[in-house]
């Protein structure tokens, strides 16, 4: 993969070092923990802007949580398809991963973002490992799930952790915020606390259902397999193609630094490629194909759909800022090669419009018919109703079936 990367880096003429300082610098900040509080005005300015839905899964990545872990990859990309069904509303997910003490990592962090892209690379280089003894670090799990997130301080946010496992939490560690006192915290920063039990762990349902219950959230049980349900449509691969054509109808301009962060973006978008499924290709091309996933997809400073919004005008941009092959082009050359690349995405997207419509009915008609109660069992499913049902609590309303 690194190969690879060096490779398309290469193209674009980048530096390793570049790409790299670029790629580390999402480092989450601790919230500021305050009370909610009455706040007329606010809460007006707030309903006047995007609503936003903020979901952090808490995954317990020893090694008796491979199937979690294979799920949330291959899962994540229909949770947030589903969850873009709600109008004017932008998504972030973020991920964080416990073990044991011993292992390699205790807990490992990846920031809330709206770039599902970055998010699903970083959890591509997560495996299940470490573990043995039957209760793990879920306190420091949990913990770092409420404090190592930028959460919004809007009002009209819907905030949710996700805690994943099938063991209980090491209550005799002296150093842990215990999950009852996490339980506070997340009641004082507005976050729903949900529960996602794996297998029959006596204790762990005891207190799964306890945090549960303490802070505005649901328990849900699922097999140790997730109840992962496969889906491969007749259309996954026409939707591939398409979004790879589309990746490369992309025109970034800018400052030297801005359009080096964004070729870097698409050089990873090209990497990435390579470790998805069709069916989780097909997920992703669905999901950036929204108007959620869309503006994190394209980026800023993405000249198509710029100038289709007329946000930039062709001739106000220094050459210096254009990309290699548009410098020496005149106003009127600009003006034809961004239209002819307008007209050549409108065309895609009408196609994956189409394609992803297609791909939804006959998914339905084929898994859902067939495999009723299994779908309602599942992960995603699970996981869309809970949001769905508490997030309308925050006047976000998300109209649609689960996505798989």
């Amino acid at each position: 993969m690194k190969n690879k990367l060096k490779k398309s880096v290469a193209v674009l003429g980048l530096s390793m070092s570049t790409i790299i300082g670029t790629l580390s610098s999402c480092n989450a900040q601790p919230p500021i923990v305050q009370h909610p509080q009455t706040q007329t005005q606010q809460q007006q300015k707030d309903t006047a802007q995007a609503k936003l839905i903020q979901v952090v899964f808490a995954l317990d990545a020893t090694g008796s949580m491979s199937a979690l872990i294979s799920t949330a990859k291959e899962k994540i990309w229909s949770i947030a398809s589903s969850l873009s069904q709600a109008q004017n509303t932008d998504i972030e997910i973020g991920l964080v991963f416990y073990r044991d003490k011993g292992d390699a990592f205790l807990t490992k962090i990846i920031p809330l973002s709206k770039d599902l892209d970055d998010v699903y690379q970083q959890l591509m280089a997560v495996t299940a490992d470490g573990g043995g003894d039957t209760p793990e670090s879920v306190n420091k799990g949990l913990y770092d799930a409420l404090i190592g997130m930028q959460w919004s301080k809007k009002t009209n946010t819907y905030k949710s952790i996700f805690l994943v496992g099938d063991c209980p939490p090491h209550m005799d560690y002296q150093d842990d915020v215990k999950y009852y006192e996490s339980c506070k915290i997340a009641n004082k920063m507005d976050v729903v606390l949900n529960t996602i039990l794996m297998g029959n762990d006596s204790e762990a349902y005891r207190i799964w259902k306890e945090i549960a219950n303490c802070a505005q959230g649901s328990f849900m049980q699922v097999g140790m397999n997730a109840n992962n349900i496969a889906v491969n449509t007749p259309f996954d691969i026409q939707i591939t193609e398409i979004s790879i054509r589309l990746d490369r109808t992309r025109i970034y301009y800018g400052r030297e630094e801005m359009k080096q962060k964004n070729y870097t973006k698409a050089a990873q978008s090209e990497v990435m490629k390579d470790g998805l499924s069709t069916a989780s290709a097909a997920r992703r091309a669905e999901y950036n194909s929204t108007s959620a996933g869309e503006s994190a997809y394209y980026g800023s400073g993405e000249m198509v759909s710029e100038y289709e919004k007329g946000k930039v005008k062709l001739d106000s941009v220094p050459a210096n800022q254009l990309p290699d092959n548009m410098k020496t082009m005149t106003t009127a050359e600009r003006k034809a090669y961004v239209e002819k690349m307008v007209k050549e995405r409108n065309s895609l997207e009408q196609q994956m419009k189409d394609l992803v419509a297609k791909r939804q009915a006959y998914i339905e008609a084929e898994i859902v018919a067939k495999k009723g109660e299994e779908a309602k069992n599942s992960f995603e499913y699970k996981v869309y109703e809970n949001i769905k049902q508490q997030a309308a609590k925050k006047s976000i309303h998300i109209n649609g079936k689960v996505k798989y």
